[in-house]
């Protein structure tokens, strides 16, 4: 029977109650109390009837009671959540089937199971139901577990409520919130101990002995309520029915422990039968009593008898279910305390029940009972044959426990001992641990000249670099682990080690070794395919093969899906994460922010530090390439933030190379050039330090292209020329192209026609041969924001006749067939709110506006976008008491000024791009791909989703053309917007104040008074959300501070009927 199933039956059943126990209704009471609360504790110590108290209560539910006996043998988190989960799996109940199931992957988190569990209940559990955690001061010591349950018990559904009981006090990481939040029911002591009253009945109506008055007082002052203590007495008068009491009541100090092991000497124990008492001190080491163990342990055939004549004699023996019994504490320690005067008896019992263990394959049971025994020499025996296949079982902390308790003398001359330390170190993110560890056990493997040792040794700490991302660490070591392994010999053993070379060899920028170290690997064994397949996928990435990078990601994700279990939650190794970085650089931004996001949900359910970190990363890379909001600021800050909550206390520093990389592009773009070139310089710094050039390229080619799209030639041109290099170093086509690209986009800006061409030839000869096309058409991670900068080049290519049949195809899908001259950038104009105007990333300023009439043409273009307008509706705009000659002559000024500001490099000849004229009608040119601020306010505001509505509300700065000499014209538009404005806002408040999330409402309520001050319902809003969160103080000074300041504002015409009535209606 191995340990899992043994613990389950035994566990997971509330034992039998005993015949002998009094119905307590004050206590039932109490304890009701717990199915009104998430959280009830019980605490007290041994012998209070915690265990009997709670039996007693839960027999007369008539709800689901899940329960779960807790023992200090659950220390690993991973076996202590596999009993957890099944406690969910008993009778008709099925829970915990998925979360076991997720458990049972290696590398799944805690976490993430919990939550499968969570949402199990969420969905299937209909009614009231409690679970029952007994004896929790079992594991009060494990971090992890405390943080696990306290994380359970904050998410808990509804209906489920949770009663622990515990020896001690025990402190959850949340208990002082609970506390303050009454969310938390606690029983103590004093409830516990019997009162005079149930003293009284419990000797008369379940002992059968009758008690004068007086005694009942004495005997209660003697025990203080004290359960244990009372069922010694009456243990006590069964054995001397005459006069006992009366001389035990003699003495009025309180019956203490040292009395009561005393007690049990004299008066239970040596009453015994001396085979009994045999059996009774022998089966003490047990954790748990069934005839089978009792019988070898014996050299028995009866025991089973004796187990059942024991409990039914109420000896000190509970039955947690038919045949499985265990000691109460208080005796168990008593017995074992008569067996420890014997050790070399008691060493011997260990030694003989691990054997049993043993053949049962009961690997945690065996060396929990040899490491009682002192016998090292078997533990270190046992560890180095199971060790291993524990840790892949994830018991990380009953290995580190075990290694732990041998003595340091044996534990220097251990090797392998070192090494499965070192290990479980390295699991728990304790990387200098795990080295000193690791090189302890090298060291050690050397004098022993055992060569797969130090192989072995080697490879760990060649992982801990591969951890954190340190692969000039790791590559020496991991060489010289390969010259000391036969491939032969361990096949097994070498292909993991290739695997560990590959990703190394990646991480160092060199794929093509990468890829043979990956073949050799396969070639070897099949053990690693996942690992394998992972490693092929940033391959891949790195040379530029993205498509099938992206599908080998695609059928990894389904194979996950299609076996219904988790990704390793590291960081590095998440296919959600990495198919978000493939997508930031085919430019297919919707998709790189849900998996991006996708997997950062899944670091932040399962409290992945590392995976939140490069979750906010690729997160931010998906965002930048939001074309529509690059130029608001507050999404720059939003980007900025998320980048720098990624680096953050960041303990590894390798692993900021990305998020800086991030950054640089993220300023560079936005113009702080300085700021980028400093942020570029740090990530180039750690890229070199870990020898990592592919992600140093990377970085070269986002400084280069920020810096050629600012105007920096020189500077753009050597950081391209050095990046082009490094990817041809690194073999990456699609980087390299990048490069070429840039290039060519640099060389006209510095009159070099030729270069230009020759650039040209190169990249566009890739981009139809890899299919890359997407860089000159979409925004990407290594491409521009706007790719309208990338349509001269086309043009250009056309006229040398570069790439023909691929250069015409992606002019004409962009409407472009039939032009010759594009301004190389997009037309941006905010009209929400201050006028601003935008050629691609640069701001017009006031000073290029030759005419203010220009900058007013510009205007009621937009706002009529896409209807032209007639020369007529012009002029009676902008020239409303000029006469049709003097008006005409002025307008063709005007038109001139604009064009010129908003294409001052148009070449002589050629005809305006953004602004077009068909006979007597004007309009923007709609293949332009103007972006309009009040375009994508309306089609947001107009939507039904909850996330557009909030975007509308960022997006509206202020009414239309705020202080513009056109507004006067465009009222009815004005007020359209404003009305749709507030409308939205409406919706966005009423949403979050149904969904309960008052203090956002409150804040986005005073957002919309800052834009319109006159907006009854915003405060009306803000009443209704203070008043939710019992703040009246409040609700009275909203009130009173609207009223006022309308009243001033609308006059007598205003009467606050709206707030005045929620007012009476809710504080009168």
């Amino acid at each position: 029977m191995s340990s899992l199933t043994r613990v389950v039956l035994s566990q997971l059943t509330p034992p039998a109650q005993r015949g002998n126990v009094l119905a307590r209704e004050r206590l039932d009471d109490a304890l009701k109390q717990a199915l009104h609360y998430p959280l009830s504790i019980v605490c007290a110590g041994t012998g209070y009837g915690k265990t009997t108290s709670i039996l007693g209560f839960v027999s007369k539910l008539d709800i689901p009671v899940f329960w779960y006996s807790i023992s200090p043998a659950e220390r690993d988190p991973k076996l202590f959540l596999a009993n957890f989960f099944t406690a969910f799996n008993r009778g008709e109940y099925k829970f915990g089937q998925t979360a076991l199931r997720l458990l049972l992957d290696s590398d799944a988190e805690g976490r993430e199971a919990i939550i499968a569990l969570v949402n199990a209940l969420s969905e299937g559990l209909v009614s009231k139901a409690l679970l029952v955690l007994d004896d929790f001061q079992s594991v009060e010591e494990s971090d992890e577990i405390m943080k696990l349950i306290d994380w359970f018990i904050n998410h808990l559904p509804a209906n489920l409520h949770v009663l622990i009981a515990s020896r001690i006090p025990l402190s959850f990481p949340s208990m002082s919130r609970w506390q303050a939040q009454g969310s938390l029911f606690e029983i103590g002591r004093d409830t516990l101990s019997f009162s005079v009253g149930e003293v009284e009945d419990l000797f008369h109506k379940v002992y059968q002995v009758k008690l004068e008055p007086q005694d009942v007082r004495k005997l209660h002052n003697r025990t203080e309520g004290w359960a244990v203590a009372l069922q010694a007495v009456w243990h006590n008068l069964r054995s001397y029915p005459e006069g006992q009491l009366s001389s035990l009541l003699e003495d009025e100090k309180p019956i203490s422990a040292s009395y009561l092991f005393d007690y049990l000497a004299e008066e239970v124990f040596d009453k015994q039968e001396p085979q009994r008492q045999v059996f009774l001190a022998y089966c003490s080491i047990l954790k748990f009593l069934e005839s089978d163990t009792c019988d070898f342990l014996l050299d028995r055939t009866d025991t089973q008898d004796e187990l059942h004549e024991l409990f039914s004699e109420g000896l000190f023996l509970e039955q947690l279910q038919p045949g499985v019994y265990r000691f109460h504490h208080i005796f168990k320690n008593f017995l074992r305390e008569q067996l420890h005067r014997k050790p070399g008896l008691a060493k011997d019992l260990h030694r003989k029940i691990a054997s049993y263990y043993i053949a049962h394959e009961d690997w945690q049971e065996a060396i929990s009972h040899l490491l009682l025994a002192e016998d090292y020499p078997r533990v270190m025996q046992l560890l180095d044959d199971v060790g291993n296949s524990l840790l892949s079982r994830g018991l990380h902390q009953s290995v580190g426990y075990f290694v732990g308790q041998l003595p340091e003398y044996l534990l220097n001359d251990y090797a392998y001992g070192n090494y499965l330390l070192g290990e479980v170190q390295r699991n728990d993110a304790l990387f200098e641990q795990a080295l000193e560890s690791y090189r302890a056990a090298q060291r050690i493997y050397q004098k022993q000249d055992n060569s797969y040792g130090m192989a072995l040794a080697l490879r760990g700490q060649a992982q801990v670099y591969l951890d954190t991302l340190r692969p000039s660490n790791a590559s020496q070591l991991l060489n010289r682990a390969l010259k000391l392994m036969d491939a032969q010999e361990s096949p097994h053993e070498v292909a993991g080690l290739l695997t560990q070379i590959a990703e190394n060899q990646l991480n160092q920028g060199e794929p093509l070794k990468a890829a043979e170290s990956l073949a050799k690997a396969r070639d070897l064994s099949f053990d690693y395919q996942e690992e394998q397949d992972y490693i092929e996928a940033r391959t891949m990435l790195r040379t530029g093969r993205l498509q099938d990078g992206l599908a080998l990601l695609n059928r990894l994700e389904q194979n996950n899906v299609a076996l219904a279990l988790p990704k390793p939650q590291r960081f590095h190794r998440d296919t959600s994460l990495l198919t978000s970085l493939f997508h930031v650089i085919l430019g297919n931004q919707e998709k790189a922010l849900a998996a991006a996001q996708k997997g950062l949900n899944a670091a932040e359910k399962s409290h992945a530090s590392l995976g939140i970190r490069i979750g906010k990363m690729r997160l931010a890379h998906a965002k930048q390439l939001d074309i529509d909001r690059t130029l608001q600021p507050d999404h720059v800050e939003e980007i900025k933030q998320l980048y720098e909550d990624a680096m953050r206390d960041m303990a590894v520093a390798r692993i900021n190379v990305e998020p800086l990389w991030g950054m640089c592009r993220l300023l560079g773009y936005a113009g702080e050039l300085g700021e980028a070139m400093r942020v570029a310089q740090a990530a180039i710094a750690l890229a070199t330090q870990s020898g990592d050039v592919w992600i140093g390229m990377m970085v070269r080619i986002s400084l280069g292209a920020s810096l050629a799209q600012a105007g920096e030639f020189e500077s753009a041109s050597n950081e391209l020329a050095l990046a082009e290099m490094m990817a041809l170093q690194v073999g990456d086509e699609f980087a390299l192209m990048a490069c070429w690209i840039w290039q060519a986009y640099l060389a006209p800006l510095q009159g070099y026609k030729n270069s230009c061409r020759l650039f040209l030839e190169q990249a566009l000869a890739v981009i139809s041969d890899k299919s890359y096309e997407f860089f000159l058409i979409k925004p990407s991670l290594l491409g521009p924001n706007d790719t309208a900068c990338f349509v001269p080049l086309l043009i250009e290519a056309r006229k040398a006749g570069i790439e023909p049949s691929l250069v015409e195809r992606l002019l004409r899908e962009q409407g472009f067939e039939k032009i010759n001259y594009h301004p190389g950038y997009r037309l941006r104009l905010s009209l929400l709110g201050p006028f601003e105007c935008f050629l691609g990333e640069q701001r017009v300023s006031s000073e290029t506006w030759k005419r203010e009439k220009a900058r007013h043409l510009l205007q009621i273009l937009a706002v009529s976008y896409p209807k032209p307008m007639t020369k007529g509706q012009i002029l009676s705009i902008l020239w409303p008491d000029s006469d049709s000659t003097t008006a005409s002559n002025a307008l063709k000024v005007v038109m001139s000024a604009l064009n010129n500001a908003l294409e001052p490099n148009r070449p002589s000849g050629a005809q305006a791009f953004f602004v077009l004229r068909d006979g007597n009608q004007y309009a923007l040119n709609p293949l332009a791909g103007n972006i309009l601020d009040h375009v994508q306010f309306e089609n947001l505001a107009s939507s039904d989703e909850i996330d557009d509505l909030n975007t509308a509300l960022t997006l509206y700065r202020g009414r239309l053309l705020e202080g513009e000499a056109s507004q006067d014209a465009l009222v009815i538009e004005m007020q359209y917007y404003h009305r749709l404005f507030l409308d939205c806002a409406e919706r966005v408040l009423e949403d979050l104040f149904s969904n309960g999330d008052f203090h956002r409402t409150i804040l986005i309520a005073n957002q919309i008074i800052q834009k319109d001050p006159l907006y009854e319902r915003a405060y009306l809003y803000q009443m209704k959300a203070y008043h939710a969160l019992g703040n009246t103080t409040m609700v009275r000074k909203v009130y009173a501070d609207a009223t006022e300041f309308l009243s001033a504002q609308l006059g007598d015409a205003y009467h606050a009927d709206q707030l005045k009535a929620f007012l009476l209606r809710n504080l009168s």
